[in-house]
């Protein structure tokens, strides 16, 4: 079996590949075993954070965080290429909700028909609550 790093450097290197024109740095962090940074550019509206943790190929833009694993699944490595691309392209969207000032959950979110469909989910622990959020989407277009 291919090692994990070796997976991962392949998938950053397809997503440097399909933007060629993004400015892709690889910065050494403790906590993970790759870290890259897609700063503010020309063409990236946030700052994107792509990684390696043991098995899972990390992905996070604002308050949404998610991972995919194990990532020496060929299905799991599609999806999370094809999230990624998503987002950085415009196709894809976060949808942020907030209660007062604090993030409790975020979607990714790729066009289907005429609706979102959820890609994926962060959130922070669940309590019930009847407060009033408010919404905000975090877009690359």
């Amino acid at each position: 079996m291919e090692p994990t790093e070796s997976i991962a450097r392949k998938v950053f290197a397809e997503v440097a590949v399909r933007f060629p024109n993004l400015q892709i740095i690889e910065e050494q962090n403790p906590n993970v075993e790759i870290s890259i940074v897609l700063p503010i550019q020309a063409g990236l509206k946030q700052e994107v954070w792509l990684g390696l943790n043991s098995d899972e190929l990390c992905f996070a833009v604002d308050h949404f965080n998610l991972e995919w694993f194990p990532c020496t699944s060929p299905e799991r490595v599609s999806a999370y290429i094809e999230a990624v691309s998503g987002f950085l392209s415009g196709e894809y969207r976060i949808v942020e909700y907030y209660r007062k000032a604090k993030c409790v959950k975020a979607h990714l979110q790729a066009p289907s028909n005429d609706e979102w469909k959820t890609i994926g989910t962060w959130q922070t622990i669940r309590l019930f609550s009847f407060a009033k959020h408010s919404i905000r989407i975090v877009r690359n277009d």
